[in-house]
């Protein structure tokens, strides 16, 4: 019934974007850039819902009121499901970029929105990274959140986390920007990382933390930052 299930969401989940797709296009033809950030916004807070609507999938979200609209963030999540992506985009109460993987471009229509609404990363080419650093401080200064998942890929180990890859916290404290921390619980339950085809309907907690203050930390306070988040997302993990 998981496997079942699971290719019901996936169908749901390409016929969603599919049906958008048009929209989109047109929308980039007509407004070029100036599309990017209300089709952002679509896709986080009516494309992400729909599916998960779909899906049977609700979330509890918790410390909302501890963010503040009018500033940007970077903000790290734990990362073990598929259905991670939807969730940290409807969790969040403002639309962001997401740090993406190049492979995701290859998927049909989606790749389409991963290459225009995300910043694309190659982590095996060192160029990319640098140059994906360098469009992640852009965009920060143009008012978008970024979203970075400090584990690179889902967890599909035993341990709650993964180790961390510095980015995130490097790119936080450059810009001067505060870290948002969001942590899922179940996520992985729902949605088993160990497996190809797996899904289940289900409840998915959401916990949102006081945000970090990155304002005269230097690079040199990257440790020290790094196992701050960690011990926020253990603390709900655990």
């Amino acid at each position: 019934m998981r496997k079942l299930w699971f290719t019901f969401g996936a169908i749901v989940f390409f016929l969603t974007v599919a049906i958008f797709f048009p929209f989109y296009t047109i929308a980039f033809i007509i407004f070029g850039k100036r599309a990017v950030r209300p089709l952002v916004w679509c896709s986080h807070k009516v494309v992400s819902r729909i599916v998960l609507g779909f899906m049977l999938i609700r979330m509890r979200v918790h410390g909302r009121e501890l963010i503040d609209n009018q500033r940007n963030y970077v903000l790290v999540g734990n990362h073990q499901a598929l259905i991670d992506i939807l969730l940290y985009a409807v969790a969040t109460p403002f639309s962001f970029k997401f740090l993406a993987k190049k492979e995701l471009t290859k998927l049909p229509f989606f790749g389409y929105v991963v290459q225009r609404f995300c910043i694309v990363i190659d982590r095996k080419n060192a160029a990319s990274r640098k140059e994906s650093f360098k469009n992640m401080k852009q965009a920060l200064a143009e008012g978008f959140s970024i979203f970075i998942a400090p584990e690179g890929t889902r967890n599909q180990m035993d341990q709650p986390l993964q180790k961390f890859y510095a980015g995130a916290f490097r790119l936080a404290i450059e810009t001067q920007k505060p870290l948002l921390v969001l942590t899922l619980t179940h996520s992985g339950e729902l949605n088993n990382p160990r497996k190809k085809m797996d899904l289940s309907p289900g409840v998915v907690d959401c916990y949102f933390d006081v945000p970090i203050e990155t304002e005269g930390l230097t690079l040199e306070d990257v440790p020290e930052l790094e196992a701050q988040v960690r011990g926020v997302m253990l603390g709900h993990l655990m």
